[in-house]
């Protein structure tokens, strides 16, 4: 049976706010664990770019904003979302780290963002991508408000390609892990659309292009742990 990925504003935030207290959990569940390493290729990545102000959007509970403001070069991280809920977890875990007075927690459409142009030296998001409604726009809205010359990165699962992988992490996504859900979140359907959702969301050599035409220059993509996970960079 095929499971409805309908991207309607309104049930999307509802989802996410029902699910907010199992969200980490879901998250590291959706990953097999690795999303903390995978943070790290976009940590390193605004290190190197000596990222100052930085927007991370879709930022859930904040994992991504929190890792982005321990690096020295940042002086402050906005996170956006617009589930209220993960909002409160993001700002209650920030408040308990030694750089949570870098982060502002906003709500934020990330089809209308309410920051001005040219705000940010990078724009993030991290498994957030591919619940946008219009991810062209969304993509737009990021490329808006970061500067010239700026960079933007997108974390997202993926597919894998290989054959044998693709057999059992589709096995693990559509077998074990909605059981996981229905065990442990007051809304199971959530677990079935997440998975849905990595599996028709546009993948590699596709979203580049998306992103291209969103008006990105230098798009590319480079795989994360034989294709379970992808990392998009591009720049102003």
């Amino acid at each position: 049976m095929k499971v409805s990925t309908d991207k309607n504003k309104e049930r999307i935030r509802a989802m996410f706010d029902s699910i907010a207290h199992s969200y980490d959990r879901l998250n590291h569940s959706l990953s097999l664990g690795i999303d903390r390493l995978w943070r790290r290729r976009v940590t390193r990545m605004a290190d190197r770019v000596k990222a100052r102000n930085v927007l991370d959007i879709a930022t859930g509970t904040g994992d991504m904003a929190i890792a982005l403001a321990r690096l020295e070069c940042t002086e402050s991280v906005v996170g956006g979302d617009f589930s209220e809920n993960m909002l409160t977890i993001a700002r209650k875990k920030a408040a308990e780290t030694d750089c949570g007075h870098k982060i502002t927690f906003l709500r934020e459409d990330a089809l209308d963002l309410s920051m001005a142009d040219e705000s940010f030296d990078m724009t993030t998001v991290a498994f957030g991508a591919r619940n946008f409604a219009d991810l062209k726009r969304g993509l737009e809205q990021m490329r808006r408000v970061t500067k010239s010359g700026g960079n933007v990165a997108v974390l997202e699962l993926t597919i894998p390609r290989n054959h044998v992988v693709r057999l059992f992490y589709r096995l693990y996504l559509h077998g074990i892990l909605p059981v996981i859900g229905r065990l442990t979140s007051k809304d199971r359907n959530a677990y079935d659309y997440l998975p849905a959702s990595v599996e028709q969301f546009p993948q590699r050599e596709r979203f580049t292009e998306i992103m291209a035409q969103a008006g990105w220059r230098n798009c590319r993509y480079e795989s994360l742990t034989f294709g379970i996970a992808t990392l998009y960079t591009a720049e102003k």
